[in-house]
Parts: C-alpha cells; sequence; structure tokens
C-alpha cells in the first residue's frame, strides 16, 4: 500500500506529458494485417549453437538469435525501425516539476506465458527491480543509467506498471520498453531452491523443457554442433488478420554450421531457407535465383562502420605527433580511394561513408554536415605540406624535423574486405612517400594491442553500430572505454599523462554525449548530433570507408518476408512468416 502511495503522490505532481518518438500504433505490426497458412518448418544457419539461454549472461549472436524467439519485450520495432506496441499497448512520458521523469507502461491484457500462466504487471516490475536494476546481479542494462539514476518500478495495477526516474532521460522509454520481460513465477521459484541467477537457463534447461517465455517459438531440443529446434508457443498471444493465431509456422530448426562456405553451400542445396551473401557471392546467388526458386535482393548501407585510425598515444612520441595532426589525417583521407574499395571489395554492393552515423539510421543522420574527402592525392599532397611535411631527395616523406614518415597498420587477419582495404590505402600512401608497412594479425592480439596495452600505430577496425548515436558513448566520451585512439590516462594506465592530447573539438564531443540524453526535445537532440557529425568528420579522429548494403537471399517458399538491415531476413516478424509445404 505505501508504494501505491507513492506513485500516486508522484502522479499528482506531473507538470508536463512529453510527446513520444515516432512509433506504429497500427497492429499490423502485430501481424493482425497477415494471412498465411499454418504448418512447416523454418531452418536457418547459425555458426555456432548457444552458450546459455539466460539473457542476462547472453553477449554472443549465436545466443541471442535464440533467446529473442521466446522472450519478448514491452514495445518492438519494425523493418524501418518505427517502435510498436508489444507486450504494453501503450506507454507515456511525463515530467514532474521537481525534475523526476515517470514512464507509465499499460500492459496488453490476456497474455499467458507458454506455461498457461498469466502475465501481469508483477512480471515487469519484478524484471526491473530485482533483475536488471539488481546491484547483485551485474550486467550492461545497468552501465546505460547513471549510478544515481536507477530506475524504479512500481504496480499500480495488474495492468499499469510506472517507473520512476530522478532525474529526465531521453532513452528511458526505449531501454526500459526493451528489457526482455522474465516470468516472476518461475524465476522466484529457481532462486528459492538456492540458484545463482546467472546459472538459471543455461543450455541444458533446453532438453530439460524448463524454458517459459512469451515469444512465439520455445526451444525443446538441443544437439551441440548439429542443431537448436524451437516449436510454436501455444499460449502465444498475437493473432492474424482472420483471427488465426500465430505464429504459422510449426518449428524454428538453428541448423549449426561453424563455416561461411559450408553455410552458402547449405542453403544452395535447400537444407536451410535464409542466407546471408557475401559481396563476391552476391551475383552468382543472383543469376541462379530463378533457376533454384530463391528471392536475391539488396537494400541500404547496414548500421556497422569500419574505419582507419591512428594511435594518438603511440609508444613513439615522434609518431604520436604525426598522428595527432590533423592535416596528416586528413592526407590519408583523400589518399583513401573508396570507388575502388567499393568496386573491387564489394562488386559494388556498398556506399562510402564519410561520418559516425550510417544513412539507415534515418532519425539522426545528416548528410549536409559532412564533410568528405573524394579520393585526390594532390589534395593528399597539400594537406601534408600545410601540416609541415615534405619530401626529401629520395621522395619520402619527412615531418618538420627530418623524421621519415614510417609506421605499421594492421587489421585482423582473415578479414579479407579489411585486408583488401588496407593494400589498397597502403598502395595509395606509398605514393604520397609514406612507408607503411600492412601487417594484419590474429583478432584476440589486435583485440589485446588495442585495448589492453595500447601497443599499435594504425589500423583498420569496425564498430556494429545502430541507429541510436547514444549507443556509442562510450566510444566518444573522453573517459570512454572504446575512445581507443586518444584513451585518457585516467583509463588506460599505459597514457602518459604529462602527454596527454585533447583538443577542444573532442570536449565537445564528450559533452554532445554527456548532455543529449537530458533533453526531451527531439530538435534539439537532433542539432546535437548534427553538431557531432560535423565535428568529427572535419577533424577525423576515424577515417571512416565504405558500408556494405543489406544483402539476402531466401527460398521462395517463405512468405510475408520484409528483409531489410534494420529488421534482418526473418527476424523481426518471424511470428508471421509462413511457408509452403
Amino acid at each position: 500500500m505505501r508504494k501505491l502511495w507513492f506513485v500516486l503522490a508522484v502522479v499528482a505532481l506531473v507538470g508536463v506529458i512529453f510527446a513520444l518518438p515516432p512509433y506504429a500504433a497500427s497492429d499490423k505490426y502485430l501481424g493482425a494485417n497477415a494471412t498465411g497458412r499454418r504448418g512447416g518448418k523454418l531452418i536457418l544457419g547459425t555458426l555456432s549453437g548457444p552458450r546459455t539461454l539466460n539473457a542476462i549472461v547472453a553477449h554472443e549472436t549465436s545466443s541471442t538469435d535464440i533467446i529473442y524467439r521466446f522472450m519478448t519485450t514491452m514495445v518492438e520495432r519494425d523493418n524501418n525501425g518505427l517502435w510498436y506496441p508489444a507486450l504494453a499497448e501503450n506507454w507515456k512520458v511525463e515530467k514532474t516539476p521537481d525534475g523526476k521523469m515517470i514512464l507509465t507502461w499499460y500492459l496488453r491484457k490476456g497474455v499467458k506465458w507458454s506455461d498457461g500462466h498469466p502475465f501481469t504487471a508483477d512480471d515487469v516490475v519484478y524484471t526491473i527491480n530485482d533483475i536488471y536494476f539488481n546491484k547483485d546481479i551485474p550486467n550492461d542494462m545497468q552501465d546505460l543509467f547513471a549510478a544515481d539514476n536507477w530506475p524504479k518500478a512500481y504496480k499500480v495495477d495488474d495492468y499499469t506498471v510506472k517507473v520512476v526516474f530522478k532525474k529526465v532521460y531521453r532513452l528511458a522509454w526505449r531501454y526500459i520498453g526493451g528489457i526482455p520481460i522474465w516470468p516472476k513465477h518461475v524465476v522466484e521459484k529457481y532462486l528459492a531452491e538456492g540458484k545463482k541467477f546467472k546459472e538459471i537457463w543455461g543450455v541444458d534447461a533446453i532438453n530439460k523443457h524448463e524454458i517459459v517465455g512469451l515469444g512465439p517459438f520455445i526451444p525443446v531440443e538441443y544437439v551441440p554442433a548439429q542443431y537448436v529446434r524451437l516449436v510454436r508457443n501455444p499460449y502465444y498471444w498475437k493473432k492474424d488478420k482472420n483471427g488465426v493465431q500465430l505464429p504459422y509456422l510449426d518449428e524454428v530448426i538453428f541448423k549449426i554450421i561453424p563455416d561461411l562456405n559450408a553455410m552458402k553451400l547449405a542453403f544452395e542445396n535447400g537444407e536451410i531457407d535464409v542466407y546471408a551473401p557475401r559481396g563476391t557471392e552476391y551475383k552468382e546467388l543472383k543469376d541462379k535465383a530463378a533457376e533454384k526458386g530463391w528471392v536475391v535482393g539488396t537494400g541500404g548501407p547496414n548500421f556497422g562502420t569500419q574505419f582507419v585510425t591512428f594511435n594518438w598515444n603511440a609508444p613513439d612520441s615522434v609518431k604520436r605527433k604525426w598522428f595527432r595532426n590533423e592535416y596528416f589525417r586528413k592526407a590519408v583521407a583523400y589518399a583513401l580511394d573508396k570507388k575502388k574499395i567499393i568496386d573491387t571489395l564489394y562488386n559494388g554492393l556498398a556506399v562510402e561513408q564519410w561520418g559516425p552515423i550510417s544513412k539507415a539510421a534515418k532519425e539522426w543522420y545528416n548528410e549536409s554536415a559532412l564533410k568528405k574527402y573524394p579520393y585526390d592525392l594532390e589534395m593528399a599532397k597539400m594537406m601534408l605540406m600545410l601540416g609541415g611535411f615534405s619530401w626529401n631527395e629520395e621522395g619520402k616523406l619527412v615531418d618538420s624535423e627530418g623524421h621519415v614518415v614510417k609506421f605499421i597498420l594492421t587489421t585482423n587477419a582473415g578479414n579479407k574486405v579489411r585486408e583488401g582495404i588496407g593494400n589498397i590505402l597502403v598502395e595509395n600512401l606509398r605514393k604520397l612517400g609514406m612507408d607503411v608497412t600492412f601487417a594484419p594479425i590474429d583478432f584476440n592480439t589486435l583485440v589485446q594491442k588495442l585495448i589492453i596495452n595500447g601497443e599499435w600505430e594504425a589500423i583498420i577496425i569496425g564498430l556494429t553500430g545502430g541507429d541510436e548515436p547514444q549507443g556509442g558513448a562510450n566510444v566518444w566520451k573522453v573517459k570512454g572505454g572504446l575512445h581507443f585512439w586518444n584513451y585518457s590516462p585516467e583509463v588506460k594506465k599505459f597514457v602518459d599523462p604529462n602527454d596527454y592530447f585533447l583538443p577542444e573539438w573532442e570536449k565537445e564531443i564528450d559533452t554532445i554525449f554527456q548532455e543529449n540524453v537530458k533533453y526531451l526535445d527531439h530538435d534539439k537532440v537532433y542539432e546535437m548530433f548534427t553538431r557531432y557529425q560535423k565535428l568529427v568528420s572535419e577533424h577525423l579522429p576515424l577515417i571512416y570507408t565504405t558500408q556494405q548494403l543489406f544483402l539476402y537471399a531466401y527460398n521462395k517458399k517463405l512468405h510475408n518476408v520484409d528483409p531489410t538491415s534494420m529488421g534482418g531476413i526473418v527476424v523481426w516478424n518471424m511470428d508471421w512468416i509462413w511457408k509452403e509445404k
């Protein structure tokens, strides 16, 4: 009762209700406009089996691909990036006069867990308070919120939950709405038996039939190194246009195929229904599509970024000066032949990238803010001269003190695209008189050098990216854990505090990532992220390369497929995919 009185008291103080970001209220996103036939089996390829079925512990896609078939959230996203109501029918964001923020979630009635137990506000409150924001269960969700602004959830009634924050946090509705909801009646039982939370739902839980969920499919069989089998949830809450309970499919099989070449062959042989082609494979599959009964196509650019960057805290003090020199970085940018990269490494199936936000992130991408550096070796030479460099009698590039410009460029060995980018770039840098050694190395060794000991000079690497720039805060904050080109001495011991270089524009980007979450005004945040794109493209801490287009291929017996780089091939609406027999 005290909790309820607290909630009512806070509600009485509410002064402002903020407009939500764009979201799709139409039930078509719940499958209500879909039609199809029940039955059939969808077979997908995966490079490895799951390590866990526990959403708190899982970090690898081999686990999360399974987890997000049986766990569901209060809001979901369509293939265009629009959010739509899922377990929550609606929600609102409010700010109180004293600066607090309240999220109110109105839950869908009549939903049941896969074991038939009713889904209620108790599950949501328990998931937020006792699991994700429990100091004894550390998890990534906690890192998204300041330690002094963790949410507290309160049950108003069986289908209404209020989540209270001490301060405004722009992304709170998105992050809280995206938390996978756990079944309180199951988890409490496990904990009462003495299990530690992270021990719940290991992979052995599949064959023991312990998994309980709200999603369309429940995992029931796991044969290591072979497959994971999921079956239709008998209590799944979504229905189609004709009132038929979804999902249509009887089963989903994740077939374990630990090699991409073998994955392609499995698709060609009809052993799996879906495949994500590499750029070098696309034309071959496209040419065979009609004959083989495939649908093969392309979408827009993906969210991932790929870039060249230099170590501003390199062990060699002479090289540190080069890498911190903005004109040096601009020269490298002009020496990067992106069109050649696209034509030779992607078969034309990629686009040039000039800044930190992908074109796929339509809400925030602003091309007009970007400084572009088309391939031009004469401009590169001009930049080098402006940066104080010149050429000796042998045609070698030297700095103002006469040091020959010589460094090692690396990437992760085996990544053919990055190795190709490196070869193209090195050839052009040598034309500028630079002595560059290209030396790809093992990925784990690369990460060790990049993040652990700082023993690297130049690197080609990438980040997965996403539609929300704040998701990369740990890259762009000055004290961020992935601010690898210029780690703060407060973060990494290998950085000399007496030689630490922090330009004003880096401080400004840091401020943007500290401050944008404090605003609920979309236009204000857009303005801040526009400035961020402008600063990054002008000063080039990361020199962006290209982004592959989203490529897909699937068996034409599949219907209701709506592939995009946002929603994947059959991921976002697997509950209303159907397959001809």
